[in-house]
């Protein structure tokens, strides 16, 4: 039997909690560890004095074990971190299950109430559909996900393919888990991730790279050999001499150095979080096609988080130079940033254009767990059927998403054909809008190769165009009609270049006079039916709906009812044949004491 999401996530939630208890405390206890190690350095020369290798030996030993105790305390902090992690990952699932989803990031920063659908269904912003789904753990997952419900494909293979994809992740809860918890560890910023991206686009150049080849392993064994002089008290100079040469070639290649640190510099932990990931997806026995790509493309010819292993050492070591006394060490003997330079040029010129590839790995794997976790916590959601050939959508059950299961009011619809317009009516909030935002939201998910909030779903992949809540802008001085004539006039431009759009228009024309809306609104209808679009069109003029009379078998009217009774409104929110019978704008009115 399967294990349901919210016992799940309880389950993990409790371990998660145990853990992190009992590594808090091993944290504290090895504190004390640590300062007893410390204090015991220092007590064979306070018992005993000064007495050559027997005060020496212990106090080594000592030190040795207080160095050991600061690793093992660096490794528990890391264990710890990824606990709280973990316990936050789960308790904010659970959140989630109850239909609180408001701790999630909402994409906000996608909003554009120019986009063909994205504003008018709130796929962003404040409970969005984003919000909903995302669950992305680096910046690239995140503006991914955002692309795929911008604009999602329209590939009948493309869309089953990933449908596959996260069919098998949403069966592998605690991969997924441990995953977003590596990624969490970890908060990139727009700028770093930004910097990293430009990496694989930008050559680097480094003057003789040859000469600096040899002058980094030639110069400082002649330090080191120099130094057996100095150390056998025969004569200083030849130390000095090389530290000095070492100084003067950091200082003529300062420029340089300076390049590659603002370049490459204070990404060590950033570069750690992209390894961790690529290794789980790297050690992953996957099924799936898509992940199978996804995964060939960082495992051969060599592991790209072997590579980035190497590059995450490079730049740690880089990092030395933060530290001012091991600058001056580690310059003084090795011409160390100049090492690193060299490491990191020929690092660079290596790798630069697998960069790209690996982490578009990352962001698309990531963006696929969104989904897969919104598959995994909706069981009740399905994968739609993609049809290929002419138009159809036939949904039976269909619900929006963003609403809780006990409140949601769920709707069939089917449509065949091309060329087709469904008129709806029904009295102020009975539900029109939220219909339409239904079947957009749907759409676009069924072409991410999420599941759909349905107990059926057939359809075609088709670009979906909405006018719902169209703006003015003052700034461009340009009217609230003119801005939906503007738009209005984009969907049919491109349904002349032959375009296939489902075109979804809640009350047209609504910013001029009733004659000339009505008149504008049936010669749209017209355009809409010669150009072969699809067509949901909710409205409050009762007139249009005689287009039904003209267009018999190309138009349709649905209609959402209300009950008046003992003088309250009852709505049922349920999708019926015919046109409404019922208004209540002056009932609204006279209840509200406004007339």
């Amino acid at each position: 039997m399967e294990t349901s999401a919210s016992e799940f996530y309880r389950s993990k939630q409790e371990t998660f909690k145990s853990k992190l208890k009992t590594v808090s405390q091993k944290i504290r206890l090895f504190a004390w560890y640590r300062l007893a190690a410390f204090i015991l350095i220092f007590i064979p020369v306070a018992v005993w004095g000064w007495k050559g290798w027997l005060t020496v030996f212990p106090a080594m030993f000592f030190m040795g074990f207080f160095f050991f105790l600061v690793k093992k305390n660096i490794q528990l902090e890391r264990q710890k971190k990824k606990f709280k992690a973990l316990k936050k990952i789960t308790e904010d699932e659970l959140l989630a299950l109850k239909h609180q989803f408001s701790h999630f990031e909402n994409g906000k920063e996608f909003l554009n109430p120019a986009h063909f659908n994205s504003y008018d269904l709130d796929l962003f912003g404040e409970d969005s559909v984003f919000q909903f789904i995302n669950r992305t753990s680096t910046l690239s997952g995140k503006q991914r996900l955002a692309e795929w419900l911008q604009s999602p494909p329209l590939d009948k293979t493309e869309i089953e393919q990933r449908q596959e994809a996260v069919r098998e992740l949403s069966k592998i809860p605690n991969w997924r888990l441990h995953f977003l918890a590596n990624g969490h560890l970890f908060k990139e910023t727009p700028e770093l991730n930004e910097e990293i991206k430009r990496w694989s686009e930008t050559d680097l150049k480094l003057n003789r790279p040859a000469v600096i080849r040899v002058s980094i392993i030639v110069i400082p064994l002649l330090t080191i050999l120099a130094a057996i002089p100095a150390f056998m008290g025969i004569s200083n100079l030849w130390i000095v001499l090389m530290v000095f040469i070492q100084w003067a070639i950091l200082w003529f290649s300062r420029k340089r150095i300076a390049q590659y640190y603002e370049f490459f510099g204070r990404k060590s932990e950033l570069l750690g979080k992209y390894m961790q990931l690529l290794e789980f997806i790297e050690e992953r026995e996957f099924q799936a096609p898509f992940l199978l790509d996804l995964q060939k493309k960082v495992r051969k010819p060599d592991k790209a988080s072997h590579i980035f292993r190497q590059l995450k050492k490079l730049v740690g070591q880089f990092e030395y130079r933060q530290n001012l006394v091991i600058a001056i060490v580690f310059n003084s003997l090795f011409l160390w940033d100049l090492r690193c330079v060299y490491k990191l040029w020929n690092w660079h010129r290596r790798n630069q254009k697998k960069l790209t590839v690996w982490l578009d790995v990352i962001a698309e794997t990531d963006a696929l767990i969104s989904l897969a976790n919104l598959a995994y916590n909706h069981p009740e959601f399905v994968y739609p059927e993609i049809h290929d050939g002419g138009f159809t959508f036939h949904a039976k059950q269909l619900g929006h998403p963003l609403l809780p299961a006990e409140k949601r009011i769920n709707n069939d619809l089917f449509i065949n054909g091309w060329g087709k317009v469904l008129i709806i009516t029904g009295a102020n909030m009975a539900g029109k809008s939220t219909f339409l935002r239904t079947v957009g939201v749907n759409l676009i998910l069924g072409r991410t190769g999420a599941p759909v909030c349905a107990k059926k779903l057939v359809f075609s992949p088709i670009k979906v165009y909405t006018n719902m809540r169209t703006t003015d802008n003052l700034l461009k001085d340009e009217s609230y009609f003119f801005a939906e004539l503007k738009r209005i006039k984009t969907v049919l431009d491109r349904l002349e270049k032959g375009e296939k759009i489902f075109v979804i228009l809640d009350e047209m024309l609504k910013g001029t006079n009733s004659v000339d809306k009505l008149n504008g609104s049936r010669q749209l209808i017209r355009k809409l039916l010669e150009l072969k679009a699809v067509a949901l069109i909710a409205t409050h003029d009762l007139k249009i709906s005689e287009m039904e009379k003209e267009y018999p078998q190309m138009v349709f009217n649905k209609c959402f009812e209300i009950e008046l009774e003992n003088d309250e409104m009852i709505f049922d929110y349920l999708l019926t044949d015919g046109v409404t019978k019922t208004m209540n704008a002056t009932f609204l009115m006279k209840k509200m004491g406004i007339i």
